[in-house]
């Protein structure tokens, strides 16, 4: 029989053990205070109410120039809504994360459920931008910045009001001869040093500038993540002014570059989910690929990332018309289960209505779903359009071919159309209503694989290929109906 000591000491031995083991098991990064907001993790629309102040009779303005967002749904424009009589517009954004809306020269941060109205004032912004413009912005200057920011542009109703987009002296490189030159022969190691040190020098800069504690931890945020742009770039300075013409010495660069980073531990941003907001800023995967690099995936916004990731793998099944396992879907978060409910329901009541035809992939392994579907159309004449909801010139050719699709029917030509899951599924839906044809939409991580003759990740992007499966022409970007036609004019 245990001695009862014994037994109390054991006790507390596996108390211990079991406090070092939960200690060991605990993120090497934890969760930080913030004081950017948190958002409401839920499915809702985002909406811009926008009006011009300083309209004068006879202007026309509908909307400021803006590019697009990927949102979990896809596609990289919302619903847009104006009147150019009133001067007003109105943009809608069905989301279920943050996401920053980038008018020209300036931004939103919208959350989901957000109502944003904006009174936008052009004289004063043009203002604004010229001193922007050639002004290097320190204690000094800022406060005159801050001025006419403001009588440019006024916010109501955001989550978050997105402080003034200060461009301090150190933050962008700038990449001219003169500075490509200097970092020619920079290794890796060296290049890194450099972009750390200009970050510390930023950071010198911002404690100087009078912020709130928000606006200050916002803009730390950006500069850290403007810090992990310029690592990337390290191979783009030695592509640039045709200083590396030698392949073998541009590999030699490119096998150096890492996200592999010993000042990591400094960072802060991947600290707290709100610095998903950073990763907003440039380009989003940078900053997933330097929490993989740097084995921060158990950080708080690490695994915020994983969520994502998995509901980007069920929705972009969804949407492509794969079955869907429901105990897979039900694992996901709440906010991104009711996004790809939506996206289902869409396709399940509207794919049936219309012209064209929704059609499932072809079995087996991507690279032989395009020779499948060519395949099924023998004794025809071929024509594939690669294209996307979000890309303009892919909708104005499928709005032109349109004009010659009779007649090219006619002459036995097949329309076959093809998208990955950055479209909007709705956006989806309404083209393939509207154009005569087999729809199929791929996986985004698929399409490389589909090895598409001469893709290079661009569109609009066609092929034709004759009455026998043959492929007779590639035809790279919008060339007009007239030129299209004279390439059919070749094939009997």
């Amino acid at each position: 029989m245990m001695n009862r000591n014994l037994k109390k000491n054991l006790s507390k031995t596996s108390l211990i053990l079991m406090v070092l083991t939960l200690a060991a098991c605990a993120p090497s990064t934890p969760p930080v205070s913030s004081a950017l907001p948190k958002w409401e993790r839920k499915s809702a629309p985002a909406v811009i109410l926008g009006r011009y102040v300083d309209r004068e009779p006879g202007d026309t303005d509908k909307c400021p120039g803006f590019w697009g967002c990927e949102t979990l749904k896809g596609g990289g424009f919302p619903e847009i809504i104006t009147d150019s009589v009133a001067g007003t517009f109105t943009l809608v954004w069905d989301i279920c994360y943050p996401l920053k809306h980038n008018f020209s020269g300036w931004s939103v941060m919208l959350f989901p459920g957000d109502t944003v109205r904006v009174d936008f004032n052009k004289k004063a912004f043009e203002a604004y931008q010229a001193y922007n413009k050639d002004t290097p912005h320190d204690s000094i200057t800022t406060p005159k910045l801050q001025e006419l920011w403001k009588k440019a542009i006024h916010i109501e109703g955001a989550s978050f009001e997105l402080p003034l987009p200060i461009q301090m002296k150190s933050i962008k490189l700038g990449y001219d001869r003169e500075y490509a030159t200097a970092h020619y022969h920079d290794t890796f190691d060296e290049w890194r040093e450099v972009c750390w040190n200009e970050f510390l020098d930023v950071v010198k800069q911002l404690d100087s500038i009078d912020l709130s504690l928000e606006e200050r931890e916002y803009q730390r945020m950006v500069i850290e993540q403007d810090y992990l742009k310029k690592l990337r770039d390290y191979r783009f300075t030695k592509k640039i002014w045709d200083l590396t013409k030698d392949p073998d010495s541009l590999a030699m660069f490119e096998k150096q570059f890492t996200f592999k980073d010993p000042h990591a531990p400094e960072l802060t941003y991947y600290r707290n989910v709100t610095g998903f907001y950073a990763c907003l800023n440039n380009l989003f995967d940078e900053g997933r690929r330097y929490i993989q690099a740097n084995e921060l995936e158990d950080s708080p916004l690490g695994r915020w990332f994983k969520e994502l990731d998995e509901a980007k793998a069920v929705m972009a099944q969804a949407k492509a018309n794969l079955p869907v396992d429901e105990s897979e879907l039900n694992s996901l978060s709440p906010e991104f289960q009711t996004q790809i409910r939506e996206v289902q329901a869409q396709l399940n009541q509207k794919l049936s209505e219309g012209k064209g035809t929704s059609c499932a992939l072809p079995e087996g392994e991507p690279q032989k779903w395009l020779p499948k579907i060519v395949a099924e159309h023998k004794g025809h004449i071929v024509f594939v359009d690669f294209w996307a909801t979000w890309c303009g010139p892919c909708r104005m050719g499928m709005k032109e071919m349109e004009k010659v699709k009779d007649e090219l029917t006619a002459r036995g030509v097949d329309f076959i159309y093809i998208t990955d899951t950055s479209s909007d599924s709705n956006e989806w839906v309404e083209y393939v209503a509207q154009h005569a044809g087999d729809h199929y939409i791929v996986p985004k991580d698929k399409m490389e694989e589909m090895q598409i003759p001469d893709y290079d990740n661009a569109i609009p992007h066609y092929l034709i290929y004759d009455r026998e499966g043959k492929l007779v022409k590639t035809i790279i970007g919008w060339p007009g109906v007239e030129e299209m036609m004279k390439e059919f004019e070749k094939l009997k």
